[in-house]
């Protein structure tokens, strides 16, 4: 961005609008040369320059200054000067920085840490720049005239060796070089912060969301749907329209909408949709509680700098849930979601990594005082219940209520909101929502004879699937369970001898893949997933509705290409949990050949909810108990393992598949 010349001060609003002014036009003069680059070798100067700063041992000192004597030390560098006029309008000194004698810049604030020498400085890494827009000016956000450096430094170049290999270890390790690496998801502008999920990433989705779904018929919950969009009335009455706007979406159709034409808004939570259900006819005491889920897409308008892979979106899904209760049953409400979510992080081998924090009234807060108290105190004395150790953060709760945050800590020691436990006094109150009581029962939220306000508790296990799946994705890195495999097993057929052979081989392969997997290659008009009633008698138990991800790549089925080594090497990239061979002699006998994954790289796996809670190994090893304990026939106690499992019948593999499936191993 050009320099303007030497600017002239005057009084402090009218130097403040010169100033602006002149920024702004300098940003569209940017504009119309095009956004800042900066190239690879000017980088390179750059950190060659910094380097040689540090090694001239220069000092730094801060010199406090009126306002006006800062302004004529940085009159030609409007930039420095939008800072310094900050502090004229606090009537406070300015922070003036130097090195050596030459004045450099002004600290944004009086309490910024500055290193006083470049002397303990002995490696110095500039790790990358990116355009940024100019302080305060909002309007212009699409408009990014500046340049921002990023760098570190340490005190020996060792450091920056570790740094350096540890970076690229969990670069390695992102779920965004994952995700593509194993074709789960990818980005598009078309839709910023919406990921395209891709089969193999669905087959993921769908089993995480097996295991809420079995939590729920375990914990009395009923999955519901509601709408997308709702008339802004409806985010009035909850509250979200004056306190939660400017993270929505909003939405008005192109033609009039009947007689309203009003605006709706996409919806960033279930919350208000919930209420609606609540109070779509009459509730009794006998209903409560009454715990609603859904897995319905929301949006909330995340800023685009904040955007990270599937870690911060603006489309996400997420196991929500509301239950409304009366409030002697708060306390065991509560006590049942913290033991859902220490058996969901166990099954997904997180263990009892994740910390519990209680998050209390917001400046922003909605409702009375003694409510607020109320609640906060209903969720401490659940927590102490629990006997988990959790943590206080003030001032950081919802606006409707008090809530527990859980921060579950992944495989790189970071800490991710997930889970989060809602008190809700405020949106009960809003819609209006009652239940029919025992006349004089004596609760205290009786709004009229006979009937009172439920008690709403916000909740949810994972939080969002898409932030989830990012942390589990890191936390396998590809090397994911049997039961959770979107790449389960691949059938590779070995061709040899004659055509006839090749043929006999290939249709021996389809039909494993088909009774695995359940897919065929029937055609459109006789295929059918569904058995028929006629079969009944010939079956001697229920037939199972287990489905398995294994694959038969259409280009196997031709016997010219890459060798049996190569099928088998490229199956072992893709983190095939088994490879199942396929030959003339299996083909004949009716039989597969099974090998498994080799997992010499896989991490560790925390081994299951019913182990002690530092149990963990690999899934190879969990595969082979499963085999032990299942087929002690087939494989002894003091068969050593090896991923050659040998040859198996079809019925007995599937038995394998289904046991390993059961156990989540």
């Amino acid at each position: 961005m050009a320099t303007p010349r030497r600017i002239e001060r005057s009084d402090l609003l009218a130097t403040q609008l010169r100033v602006d002014d002149i920024l702004q036009n300098l940003a569209w003069e940017q504009q119309k040369q095009g956004v800042p680059k900066l190239a690879s070798e000017e980088l390179e100067k750059m950190e060659q320059y910094a380097k040689q700063m540090c090694n001239k041992s220069m000092t730094f000192h801060v010199s406090y200054m009126p306002w006006e004597e800062a302004f004529d030390i940085f009159a030609d560098n409007p930039l420095v000067l939008q800072t310094v006029l900050g502090f004229g309008a606090s009537s406070q000194h300015v922070p003036v920085v130097y090195i050596d004698d030459h004045p450099v810049g002004v600290l944004p604030s009086a309490d910024d840490v500055l290193l006083r020498r470049t002397k303990p400085i002995k490696a110095i890494k500039l790790t990358g720049w990116s355009t940024a827009t100019m302080p305060r000016f909002h309007e212009l956000s699409s408009l990014q005239p500046l340049v921002y450096l990023r760098g570190i430094s340490f005190p020996g170049a060792q450091d920056l060796h570790e740094y350096t290999s540890r970076l690229n270890e969990l670069e390695k390790s992102d779920h965004r070089h994952l995700g593509m690496a194993q074709s789960l998801f990818f980005a598009h502008d078309s839709s910023p912060g919406s990921p395209f999920v891709l089969p193999h990433g669905m087959r993921l989705l769908r089993k995480v969301e097996r295991v809420i779904r079995d939590l729920y018929d375990a914990f009395g919950y009923e999955e519901v749907q509601t709408p997308q969009l709702f008339r802004s009335s409806l985010w009035k009455q909850s509250g979200h329209w004056d306190k939660y706007r400017e993270d929505m979406f909003s939405a008005q159709g192109f033609s009039c909408c009947g007689a309203h034409n009003d605006v709706f808004g996409l919806k960033p939570m279930n919350c208000p949709g919930h209420c609606v259900m609540f109070s779509h006819q009459p509730r009794s005491y006998r209903d409560l509680p009454m715990r609603l889920a859904e897995f319905s897409p929301l949006h909330r308008n995340e800023a685009s700098g904040a955007l990270s892979g599937l870690t911060r979106v603006r489309r996400f899904h997420q196991d929500d849930a509301h239950v409304f209760c009366t409030p002697s049953q708060v306390s065991e409400e509560i006590e049942s979601m913290l033991h859902m979510l220490s058996l969901a992080y166990r099954v997904f081998g997180f263990g009892d990594r994740f910390e519990l924090v209680l998050s209390t009234r917001p400046e922003n807060y909605l409702g009375q005082v003694s409510a607020w108290d109320q609640a906060e105190a209903s969720l401490k004395e659940a927590l102490d219940a629990s006997g988990k150790t959790w943590s206080l953060n003030e001032g950081d709760g919802a606006f409707y209520g008090p809530k527990i945050d859980i921060r579950l800590v992944d495989a790189m020691g970071r800490k991710h909101q997930t889970a989060t436990i809602q008190l809700d006094f405020q949106l009960p109150e809003r819609f209006k929502l009652e239940y029919a009581q025992p006349l004089n029962s004596g609760n205290a939220y009786e709004v009229r004879p006979g009937y009172a306000r439920p008690v709403m508790i916000h909740r949810a296990i994972l939080g969002s699937f898409e932030r989830f799946l990012a942390i589990l994705v890191e936390q396998c890195k590809g090397w994911w369970p049997f039961w959770l495999s979107p790449r389960q097993a691949v059938v590779i057929p070995a061709y040899s001898g004659d055509a006839d052979t090749h043929h006999v081989v290939a249709n021996h392969a389809m039909h494993v893949q088909h009774v695995l997997s359940g897919s065929t290659q029937e055609t459109r008009s006789t295929r059918n997933p569904f058995l028929s009633p006629s079969v009944a008698h010939h079956t001697l138990q229920v037939p199972t509705r287990t489905r398995f991800q294994v694959e038969l790549p259409p280009h196997y089925l031709i016997s010219s290409g890459d060798t049996l080594g190569k099928k088998v090497r490229q199956a072992q990239l893709n983190r095939y949990n088994f490879v199942i061979i396929v030959g003339a002699q299996e083909a004949q006998n009716g039989t597969v050949s099974l090998r498994m994954r080799d997992e010499k790289a896989a991490p560790a796996w925390h081994a299951g909810a019913d182990a002690p809670h530092t149990t963990s190994c690999k899934v190879y090893d969990l595969t082979w108990a499963v085999l032990k304990a299942t087929f002690p026939d087939r494989f002894a106690q003091d068969v050593k393992p090896s991923v050659d499992l040998g040859t198996w019948e079809i019925p007995d593999l599937r038995r394998f598949f289904a046991v390993l499936d059961a156990l989540h191993v």
